[in-house]
């Protein structure tokens, strides 16, 4: 009898093609634009040509597939270029914040006491706060205007651990009471030991699931503070940097915004699917124990 090949699920392979484009886009963005007729470096720009014309907002041609911008450089590798740090702000912010957020809500859930109290307590004041007005006190007064792409990470983080953590803390009261946890301990097992093989696998797929969507929310919510001037530097090449400076010009020259806005939300389509992916796992696991 032969066996049945199972498929992945449609928004599984289609997160997987839409992340698989853009990570190739962050990883070797020169690769990418080396196959079109275009500057091959997003600095590489020229408002004058040698004839003597202006090469600032062209539109869409064989020469420029995505157009040039203002300053005349080529849409299409400012747009490959950009990934990689619009990429960086949404994948490493949730990787970061996954960690946080397991280590602080592991610990306060199977420690309780003080510590318990002082998490909890923490996430509520950092959740009171909303995350646009959070960013803006953090970028401006905390960290004297520096917005490189760490610093953004860094920012994100410690405003968005508290949901994670408290995604952990249940998990790990949950499982805490249950009879082999106990089994484990007469065994002489360290609480350490226990947490890391038995509290935090059961934990991680509701914190993985969370984490994803949160990437693709962060590239989102890194363009709209690009957009209102809050962004990273203006030296770094970015998506929001690019809608950011395609404003004045939408009316006139719409393809500065249509394309840093189709691989924005691409990026981020992809990430809420393999979030959401994830999360149906997860529920059918649960539903067959």
């Amino acid at each position: 009898m032969t066996r049945q090949r199972r498929r992945l699920p449609l928004r599984l392979r289609l997160s997987f093609c839409l992340l698989g484009v853009i990570g190739m886009c962050a990883v070797a963005p020169g690769v990418v634009v080396a196959v079109a007729p275009g500057a091959p470096s997003p600095s590489e720009c020229s408002l004058r040509a040698a004839d003597g014309t202006y090469r600032d907002r062209l539109a869409p041609s064989a020469e420029h597939w995505f157009g040039t911008d203002v300053q005349g450089c080529d849409s299409f590798s400012r747009v490959v270029y950009g990934a990689r740090h619009s990429v960086l702000i949404g994948a490493g912010t949730s990787l970061l914040v996954l960690t946080l957020g397991m280590v602080l809500g592991v610990a306060a859930g199977w420690r309780g006491g003080r510590l318990d109290a002082f998490v909890r307590r923490a996430g509520d004041v950092v959740l009171g706060v909303p995350l646009a007005i959070g960013m803006i006190f953090l970028l401006t007064l905390v960290l004297g205007g520096r917005r490189s792409t760490l610093v953004m990470v860094l920012a994100f983080a410690s405003l968005l651990w508290p949901t994670v953590a408290r995604l952990a803390r249940a998990a790990t009261l949950t499982i805490k009471p249950v009879s082999f946890i106990e089994a484990a301990r007469a065994a002489g097992a360290s609480d350490l030991g226990i947490c890391m093989r038995h509290v935090v696998p059961t934990a991680l797929p509701a914190v993985a699931a969370f984490s994803s969507s949160m990437a693709g929310l962060l590239i989102g919510a890194e363009a709209s503070l690009s957009y209102i001037g809050l962004g990273v530097d203006r030296s770094v090449v970015s998506w929001g940097q690019m809608l950011d400076a395609a404003q004045p010009y939408f009316v006139q020259s719409p393809h500065l915004l249509l394309f840093p806005s189709f691989f924005l939300a691409a990026a981020s389509a992809g990430f809420l699917l393999l979030g959401e992916s994830f999360g149906a796992q997860h529920l059918t696991l649960d539903q067959r124990r």
